[in-house]
């Protein structure tokens, strides 16, 4: 199977599945009657035509054969200004101000079916795909597991894939934050307290652990938990008896425990803040979330999604500058900026355009390295002018033109503000940029 990678001259990138390549002609042209349709005012209706071969004699050629009209330029393959070849695989084709890609298709493995209860956690990315394929094997078990991953990267959402995929799906789920209980009342929370245990214990208050009887607790933040809380913890862990506050007798309860984390528990250990011992056997399992950084193919999918949900869509040029951002705050992030984007644009716009993302412009925001800092934290404009045409090479790996693309400039603005930025450095190495 074969595809047509585009790439728009308006920085937009599509790909269309070329599901019968016996088909006789293929045609490449303006407007959506082509097989191949291209969003460029420099081609004609039907510019060129792609042929099936029957035989492809190298692993570097395709099976297409291009033919460009008379009526339309050569079509640039690498260096070369042709009319008729035979189309290379993974070798771009310029025609006008449109890049075309035939390339195979990757056979990738589909994600695993979600349970009816909850929420998928979405990804079209590989690293996505890895995760929630080792999830789900992590799931059938009947171990303790720990997510390790940065805040805002789903680990709750992810948590309640766990159970539902888990043999304990028809138990209760049960998340407890332990970052946000009072220190006083913490064992209480989680292994509850009887009528009269201390002042103000009313009443018998059943703990979270109870509450998860035959199901999942998932503790959220637990290197937040005092050290002496871990020890009772982990006595749970050992043998399954709860000793509420206040009790003469302990009770027992059949519970998987899931947790979580922002801060490497590892380095919690190390530093006396979390038991080894309990250490290991909530990690029987350890699930390390990738970031969207990661997994960049999931932003504009991503991005898309909230937005459709806000009844919004999003200019390609918007798509851009959301991929441009360095999104600290992960997936939460992303959908936090597209609900502010779309209250700010008003009930009447239905396209959000680069402007509404504004507020992303950030010294943080224009650079893949977070050590490095390009200015303070309100940019002048020509600061801000700056650090665009840094992030712009190194989004477009260095290439001028694709520069100059993403920033909606001519080439020969981006190379006059080159220069008056003093910005230098080889085009096929944009991390050594200087200026």
């Amino acid at each position: 199977m074969w595809q047509a990678r585009i790439h728009d001259p308006s920085g937009e990138t599509r790909v269309i599945l070329l599901k019968n390549p016996q088909k006789e002609t293929l045609i490449l042209g303006r407007g959506e009657l082509a097989d191949i349709p291209l969003r460029d005012p420099r081609v004609s209706t039907s510019a060129a035509r792609l042929l099936a071969q029957t035989h492809t004699h190298s692993q570097h050629l395709s099976p297409f054969w291009i033919e460009v009209s008379k009526d339309s330029a050569p079509a640039i393959i690498g260096d070369l200004a042709v009319r008729e070849a035979q189309v290379p695989a993974g070798l771009p084709i310029r025609l006008g101000e449109s890049e075309i890609l035939i390339e195979q298709c990757t056979q990738t493995q589909p994600l695993p079916l979600f349970p009816s209860q909850g929420r998928p956690w979405l990804t079209v990315s590989e690293k996505g795909r890895q995760t929630l394929w080792t999830t789900r094997k992590a799931a059938a078990t009947p171990l303790s597991l720990y997510l390790a991953g940065e805040t805002g990267t789903g680990k709750e959402v992810l948590a309640h894939l766990i159970h539902g995929w888990s043999d304990r799906a028809s138990g209760p789920f049960v998340p407890l934050h332990c970052g946000a209980l009072p220190l006083s009342l913490a064992e209480s929370e989680l292994f509850e307290h009887v009528k009269g245990a201390f002042t103000g214990a009313s009443h018998l208050r059943t703990g979270a652990l109870m509450q998860a009887h035959g199901g999942t607790l998932f503790l959220d933040e637990v290197g937040d938990l005092p050290l002496d809380i871990q020890v009772k913890l982990l006595r749970f862990l050992e043998n399954g008896e709860i000793r509420p506050v206040g009790a003469d007798r302990p009770s027992r309860a059949d519970v998987r425990i899931l947790c979580a984390t922002h801060h490497p528990l590892q380095k919690l250990v190390e530093e006396g803040k979390f038991r080894r011992d309990l250490y290991y056997r909530l990690a029987s399992i350890t699930i390390e979330i990738p970031t969207l950084r990661e997994r960049p193919e999931d932003i504009e999918m991503l991005a898309n999604q909230f937005a459709s949900e806000l009844k919004r869509s999003l200019s390609a040029r918007a798509i851009l500058r959301l991929q441009a951002h360095a999104w600290p705050g992960n997936v939460r992030e992303l959908r936090h900026s597209v609900e502010r984007a779309a209250g700010l644009a008003g009930p009447f716009n239905s396209v959000l355009c680069e402007d509404a993302f504004e507020f992303l412009l950030t010294p943080e925001s224009v650079t893949r390295n977070p050590n490095v800092e390009f200015g303070s934290a309100v940019l002048s404009l020509k600061e801000m002018e700056r650090v665009m045409l840094i992030k712009a090479l190194r989004l477009s790996s260095g290439n001028r033109g694709n520069a100059a693309k993403i920033l909606g400039i001519a080439r020969s603005t981006l190379f006059e503000m080159l220069k008056r930025h003093r910005i230098q450095g080889p085009k096929a190495s944009p991390e050594s940029l200087t200026f």
